[in-house]
């Protein structure tokens, strides 16, 4: 990798991150980072290259979930969190609680609104 891309990937990870850090609510569904960073001037292609870093890093976890809807078939429907200690709580287990937090919200929305007809 050459110094231009090392630098890419560093700005990559601190807007990742940066983004994560700057909601209340600290997990997102991927296709909101990707809108929040595009903003940034960070593509979808180098964002899921960051994540993976971030992953295998783990600063961050990613959690792909499944909606039996067939409306939902092909949909991005994973959720990323910092993997980070609230209120000292185990950092894994703190952003496996956002994540939760995260999916179940939007699944209760989604369902409570979504008609098959």
């Amino acid at each position: 990798m050459n110094e231009q891309s090392n630098a890419e990937l560093s700005g990559a990870k601190k807007a990742v991150i940066d983004v994560l850090r700057n909601r209340a609510k600290k997990a997102r569904f991927t296709t909101e980072l990707a809108v929040a960073l595009e903003r940034g001037g960070v593509g979808k292609e180098q964002m899921e290259h960051t994540l993976a870093d971030l992953q295998a890093e783990g600063v961050v976890m990613i959690r792909d979930n499944f909606c039996a809807d067939p409306h939902l078939a092909g949909i991005d429907l994973r959720v990323v969190a910092l993997v980070e200690s609230h209120h000292g709580e185990d950092a894994q287990l703190s952003a496996i609680r956002e994540i939760d937090e995260a999916w179940n919200k939007w699944l209760g929305e989604y369902l409570a609104n979504h008609r098959c007809g």
